[in-house]
């Protein structure tokens, strides 16, 4: 058996998925597999399901988790939906101009199924989602629990094992870092994979201690859980390359705008970032510098660690395929919300470089 991997296609500096587009391919896949589970109740010799991974960077969105009960006033919902700036790349015309110009991109307010308050996602950060039945005999079993420790421990072995950063975890949710002292060349080395000790009943925390030196402590990647009759929604978002608490201006740092997650005094960090701090060659990195290749090693992790042989990446046109059927009414998505025309544009648009990619 094999992990499928739904890599949702981007083409920077602009055309990024909506959060709603995945999340409507998330609830379509989740559907599924509770349809499946429901036929295998009543018929043993129904298909396997296969275990599966949903990757994607998607345009500037803010979540609002469980917790936040009160309304975004005016000026709040004001302030998040403002639209951000990002650099955008060297023309291929002229590489080496030193003038960069910045793309505009809107923003999303989104309530989401998680717990927390609010967080944010966009360009420079990958999302991962896996959409696993945590009682299938297919691979390891999880309880709740451990399927927190199960995307936790990926997280801290792909950020150790591809770019020598050391990560832990902490009384608050997600995976952290000393901000400045976290990168080491021994750090890859020692990483471990599993979480097979948590399948068997155990934890397997791996937590600060204090000896992770005396740098600040910085989120670097977020998580959020939603169980349905034991089959996981949402999971953790990575920061790849995005901007650090060193850039106060709101129109280009999306978190400058609130409070991560609620949790005064802490502040977020990237996987770049972190690199330049430590002045650990980052050119050394450059390849792996990007949401795809992170979310591809993510996903090789998590086969290992839910005890799977390896992982399907599902090719570009196939994912695009799927989504248009979905936005089209094809697909079983989330029936109870209307298809916005972001999603229909980001469809049609990315066909269109698809196409253009083959001639």
């Amino acid at each position: 058996m094999r992990l499928l991997h739904l890599r949702l296609p981007y083409r920077a500096p602009s055309l990024y998925p909506p959060y709603a587009l995945a999340s409507r391919l998330q609830d379509h896949l989740r559907r599924s597999l509770l349809d499946l589970k429901q036929q295998q109740d009543n018929r043993p010799d129904a298909n396997p399901y296969k275990p599966t991974l949903i990757s994607f960077t998607p345009l500037p969105t803010y979540t609002l988790g469980r917790r936040q009960t009160s309304p975004l006033s005016d000026a709040e919902a004001a302030r998040l939906s403002a639209p951000v700036h990002f650099p955008s790349p060297p023309s291929p015309s002229s590489p080496t101009s030193q003038q960069v110009e910045n793309v505009r991109l809107p923003v999303s307010i989104l309530h989401s199924p998680r717990g927390g308050l609010t967080t944010y996602h966009g360009p420079g950060q990958v999302v991962l989602w896996p959409i696993l039945d945590l009682n299938s005999a297919q691979h390891n079993k999880f309880t709740v629990r451990c399927y927190t420790r199960l995307l936790e421990k990926t997280t801290i072995a792909t950020l150790a094992q591809t770019f020598g950063l050391k990560a832990f975890t902490t009384e608050d949710p997600g995976v952290w870092v000393r901000s400045g002292t976290s990168w080491s060349p021994s750090n890859a080395s020692e990483a471990g994979n599993g979480d097979e000790s948590c399948a068997l009943g155990g934890t397997g925390e791996v937590t600060d201690g204090g000896e992770n030196g005396g740098g600040p402590l910085a989120k670097i990647a977020a998580l959020g859980v939603h169980l349905r009759r034991h089959v996981s929604g949402l999971g953790t978002a990575i920061n790849v390359d995005m901007p650090g608490p060193e850039v106060t201006a709101e129109e280009v740092n999306p978190w400058a705008r609130f409070v991560a997650c609620g949790l005064e005094g802490k502040t977020v960090t990237s996987v770049k970032g972190e690199l330049v701090k430590a002045d650990a060659q980052t050119a050394k990195y450059q390849q792996m510098l990007n949401p795809p290749a992170v979310a591809d090693r993510w996903a090789e992790t998590l086969a290992r660690n839910i005890g799977v042989e390896d992982v399907q990446t599902v090719g570009e046109e196939e994912v695009v395929r799927v989504l248009e059927e979905l936005v089209s009414g094809g697909g079983k998505g989330s029936e109870e919300l209307e298809v916005g025309e972001e999603e229909r544009r980001f469809v049609r648009m990315m066909k269109e470089e698809l196409e253009r990619g083959k001639q």
